[in-house]
């Protein structure tokens, strides 16, 4: 808790110089010429998701102690409807509701956190830890059933996700309508675990979206993944023989066998021509372009994959389907 304190701190600082009044707020003048939040984002591009992160620990400290507040105000309000005093109702509905907790309960707790030989030494803490456990959720369950009971109505407001202009070079391979209003970016890892858990995402995209949606991949291998920046050339090279997809979901597919001759079998089992595979990865152009969409990434403020820009809002990490289509929806909204 006390790092997320401190994250609010520098953000209502880095706020209180900027973006409570849009991009147009002075922020400094020099020599007569005004320096606004727009000219520091115009600068540096990653600049609104940055905010964005630190506006996000605001909400979650104010969020974190709103809802205590919520549930004393709540307790004393059924209290009040009870007549009795608040601590009354608390040790009816909560303290009275603990079970004292076994030695079996805290030895179970304690296998594979604590030697067998201090279990004695520790037990009373186990037993005071879980009863506090206990305590904490029998407390959120009665505080649920009052906001069930009482109209409780949220003011606070969660910060919307920051956006860039994510520029397509016109060299990656897409899907759907150059016209369409939502465009995705996916940048993503070939040898990723969390990239190939995800992988699906952009066929499901096309799938419900069609022409609604125009999807793009870029490359982003991760340094520390040896076989990724290989597997994302050999990918262009199949995208230049229109096979792009078809080796995209091949090489997800089988992303732990990622060497030379791995490759050059896949391209021939998606229709390639080996021959052209193997002039295009030789030549080195397809690394150029590789390198290009990294520092692209790097530019955006990418620094894990995948990550996704839905015209220009990030949703980062293989998260569920469901939270990119929600980005989307949202998007063809605006």
């Amino acid at each position: 808790m006390k790092k997320v304190l401190l994250l609010s701190v520098m953000a209502v600082l880095i706020m209180s110089c900027g973006g409570r009044k849009g991009d147009k707020e002075v922020l400094a003048v020099v020599d007569g010429q005004k320096i606004t939040l727009g000219d520091l984002k115009a600068k540096n591009e990653n600049m609104g998701e940055q905010l964005f992160r630190l506006e996000e620990n605001v909400y979650k400290v104010k969020g974190y102690y709103l809802n205590d507040v919520i549930d004393s105000k709540l307790i004393e309000i059924e209290a009040k409807k009870r007549n009795i005093k608040p601590e009354v109702l608390i040790n009816q509905e909560v303290t009275s509701k603990i079970k004292p907790v076994t030695d079996e309960e805290a030895s179970a707790f304690a296998k594979g956190k604590v030697p067998d030989n201090k279990f004695k030494e520790y037990k009373d803490r186990i037993k005071m830890y879980l009863s506090k456990q206990q305590e904490g959720e029998v407390k959120k369950n009665f505080a649920q059933s009052l906001r069930a009971k009482y109209k409780v109505e949220m003011k606070i407001k969660k910060p919307k996700k920051a956006k860039m202009e994510v520029k397509l070079n016109g060299d990656e391979p897409t899907k759907g309508d150059n016209k369409a209003k939502v465009v995705v970016v996916e940048f993503s890892d070939f040898q990723c675990p969390f990239c190939k858990r995800a992988s699906t995402n952009g066929a499901s995209i096309v799938k419900e979206y069609g022409n609604k949606v125009k999807y793009a991949f870029k490359q982003f291998p991760l340094s520390f993944h040896d076989k990724a920046h290989r597997a994302a050339e050999a990918a262009v090279c199949m995208q230049d023989q229109g096979k792009f997809f078809e080796y995209h979901d091949k090489l997800f597919e089988n992303n732990q066998a990622l060497e030379e001759a791995d490759l050059k079998k896949y391209a021939v089992e998606v229709g390639g021509d080996a021959a052209k595979f193997d002039e295009c990865l030789k030549s080195g152009k397809s690394k150029a372009r590789v390198d290009k969409d990294m520092a692209d990434g790097q530019k955006y403020g990418v620094s894990g994959a995948p990550t996704y820009f839905v015209n220009g809002e990030a949703v980062v990490g293989a998260v569920p389907y469901e939270e990119i289509k929600k980005a989307i929806d949202e998007a063809l909204k605006d």
